[in-house]
């Protein structure tokens, strides 16, 4: 019979089961530079995240967010200083082209926002509506996601941050899926950073 903490590690290692055999996985995880039990919280929030996310891609999303903040990389109480810090330190460079476009105003063609900016903004938006407003924002219409081909422009939300210029435009289909990507590359990074 495997103990309690036999258990967690197997399961907190089948996400990265494709990259590292679990002989290393336990290896890089008893060398974190980080706690070993944040980790750990943290992937399970990922592997909670990633059974949500189709049937509930708001909640998914929180969970996601929730996985950065859970390492405390900054401090327990700075939300935001311990999400921005994770994925500007940890995330592959080539990952970071956002399915998040930004335009000073509507005359100007948006552009890919830049990577700090798409993470500000699916904190704010995403993350502190839904858990203090109770509002969804990644649901998509029935009728759009029964669709083969979902129309165009109903799978895109143009938005504002209160207080600021920039108009966003999000790509409601293939937001999840990125900030899902880069939330499991960030992790691996950490798992594999040598100290």
């Amino acid at each position: 019979m495997m103990s309690n903490e036999e258990d967690t590690l197997k399961k907190v290692y089948s996400p990265f089961s494709q990259k590292l055999t679990y002989d290393d996985f336990k290896t890089k995880l008893d060398s974190l530079r980080t706690n070993k039990w944040k980790f750990i919280r943290a992937v399970s929030l990922y592997q909670q995240s990633v059974k949500c996310s189709k049937c509930s891609p708001d909640v998914g999303m929180i969970l996601l967010i929730s996985c950065s903040d859970a390492l405390q990389l900054v401090d327990e109480e700075k939300t935001w200083q311990n999400i921005k810090k994770f994925y500007l330190d940890y995330c592959p460079k080539e990952l970071r082209d956002s399915p998040i476009k930004c335009s000073p105003d509507r005359k100007e063609p948006a552009q890919i926002a830049p990577f700090e900016m798409s993470i500000r903004y699916i904190y704010k938006k995403f993350r502190c509506l839904y858990v203090h407003e109770g509002k969804a924002r990644l649901s998509i219409p029935k009728e759009v996601e029964d669709e083969e081909k979902p129309h165009h422009l109903s799978c895109y939300l143009t938005d504002k941050i209160k207080d600021e210029k920039d108009i966003y435009s999000i790509d409601l289909i293939n937001v999840g899926a990125w900030f899902e990507k880069i939330t499991f590359e960030s992790l691996y990074a950490i798992l594999t950073t040598p100290k």
